[in-house]
């Protein structure tokens, strides 16, 4: 609820620049993971990998919503003052997109990490395992939901110039959240 002296900023973007923004991450997500990757390991190892990707994409695609909304809620109830109460999961139908919210501000350390967690641990942790061991279906997973994550990326993109004592509203119906100013 707003108090009388709070101002919010609102920081959106649609789902289309969203979708379009992250579609354009196909090349350097590409560069970044899978060209060193057969530069390393050869086409062939990535090839089996996206083959193995593909035989079990529904599961590993349903499995891997659950996991990166789960790691936003989990990382956000840390710094919500009430916890999981404040965490809401849902799908936007118009857009077929799961979400996760939160109700309540967040400080601005707090609600980048939530934000950043999906990214970390569900695309970019199993694309560099995979660049060590040489395995073709984790750099496919991990480049997979790397891009599943880049509108999270492109989120935390527009906080780089906040405030550090920032306090964040997670947008209940957009993509995007509210800073809140007090002063």
């Amino acid at each position: 609820m707003e108090s009388p002296d709070e101002k919010r900023k609102e920081f959106t973007m649609g789902a289309l620049r969203i979708n379009l923004l992250s579609f354009l991450c196909i090349i350097p997500v590409s560069i970044l993971f899978l060209v060193p990757f057969i530069a390393i390991w050869g086409s062939s190892a990535l090839l089996a990998g996206k083959a193995m990707l593909l035989k079990y994409l529904l599961p590993i695609f349903i499995l891997g919503i659950i996991v990166h909304e789960g790691l936003h809620g989990v990382a956000w109830a840390c710094y919500a003052k009430n916890g999981f109460k404040s965490i809401r999961f849902g799908i936007n139908w118009k857009y077929l997109a799961p979400y996760c919210h939160c109700k309540e501000p967040l400080s601005l350390k707090g609600y980048a990490l939530g934000a950043a967690l999906p990214l970390v641990v569900t695309g970019i942790t199993p694309s560099l395992i995979a660049l060590v061991i040489g395995n073709g279906f984790l750099v496919c997973l991990g480049f997979l939901f790397t891009l599943a994550a880049t509108g999270d990326a492109i989120m935390l993109v527009t906080m780089r110039r906040l405030k550090k004592d920032a306090l964040i509203a997670d947008h209940p119906d957009k993509i995007g959240y509210f800073v809140i100013d007090n002063d």
